[in-house]
């Protein structure tokens, strides 16, 4: 039996035509679409609506996620020596994947592309960190937050600065389209989703790499002269600060600003309203079970999956 006509069955709720059996028509197991019993992809009918041409069934009929993810932004995703992607978004990207009925395919685009959307089928969902915004929401959909991120800054360990206002006038470094750089230009002041507790510094200039462990490498590397500060997550400039020999330091311990965290899909793509709703149950279940609280610990050293 053809894996399409199997999926059209189990998603439309209709009976299938079995030519072997002489046109007799039942049923089709999710055993017969070679999902697992119990799978999001086997159950897909259970979403309530016919998910035929839906992001969902894309996933589904194909067999595999593509994942778009960053292969240099640990502890949440980098890829080892042995080619295997590791951290705490890689992990959660296989889970998901693993409960849908799939397997993962990894995609690794800038973070400037995944955050403009209109990804044209290129990947089909970004774990990866993103926190939710209203600017992002315009060309992005997300699912309920999966873990929660707080931004601070990062300074050379022999840097007189102390506080965000002993920064005012310096160079920032941040990833290209973070919401750390969007809090060095002062872009949260009025946001109704991300909370911030600190403006950023007057007259900061900002410094841009396509990702934000370009900052550190750079800096690492001798162009000491690149930047004053950087901002990103505690827990990437904790690893930075660990692999830095002693050159980097927190400027101070106190959060500037609090997000939601959650995994996006493409506007401009198949619908996603199915998707979400696999989505957010999985979220869900995945935050009873403890199965987010156990990666954080594992990658992070915290439980980040709770605000």
């Amino acid at each position: 039996m053809r894996i399409k006509s199997a999926l059209l069955a189990l998603f439309a709720g209709a009976a299938i035509v079995a030519s072997a059996c002489g046109g007799a028509t039942e049923p089709v197991a999710s055993t017969e679409a070679r999902f697992p019993e119990g799978s999001y992809c086997a159950e897909a009918l259970a979403l309530g609506e016919d998910v035929t041409g839906t992001l969902l069934w894309k996933v589904c009929d194909a067999g595999k996620i593509v994942m778009a993810t960053d292969p240099a932004y640990p502890p949440y995703s980098e890829l080892d020596a042995s080619g295997e992607y590791v951290g705490f978004d890689s992990d959660t990207s296989r889970e998901v994947a693993k409960r849908l009925g799939v397997e993962v395919e990894w995609a690794t685009p800038d973070w400037s592309a995944i955050t403009a959307g209109n990804w044209g089928g290129r990947w089909d969902i970004s774990i990866g960190s993103m926190t939710q915004t209203e600017e992002r929401a315009l060309v992005v959909d997300f699912a309920d937050p999966y873990f929660y991120e707080s931004g601070y800054v990062l300074v050379p360990t022999d840097s007189a600065a102390t506080t965000v206002a002993d920064l005012a006038g310096a160079t920032i470094c941040a990833g290209e389209s973070t919401t750390h750089a969007t809090w060095i230009e002062g872009g949260f002041a009025d946001s109704a989703v991300v909370i911030q507790y600190n403006a950023s510094p007057a007259g900061a200039k900002l410094k841009t790499y396509p990702t934000d462990y370009n900052c550190i490498e750079a800096y690492l590397a001798g162009r000491t002269n690149d930047w004053d500060a950087m901002a990103q997550s505690r827990e990437f400039i904790e690893n930075a600060i660990e692999e830095s020999d002693g050159k980097l330091r927190f400027l101070n311990e106190d959060p500037n600003f609090a997000g939601q965290i959650s995994f996006a899909l493409d506007k401009s793509g198949p619908s996603t309203k199915s998707m979400l709703a696999a989505l957010n149950k999985i979220v869900a279940a995945m935050h009873e079970d403890g199965t987010l609280t156990g990666f954080a610990l594992e990658h992070v050293g915290r439980d980040i999956s709770k605000p």
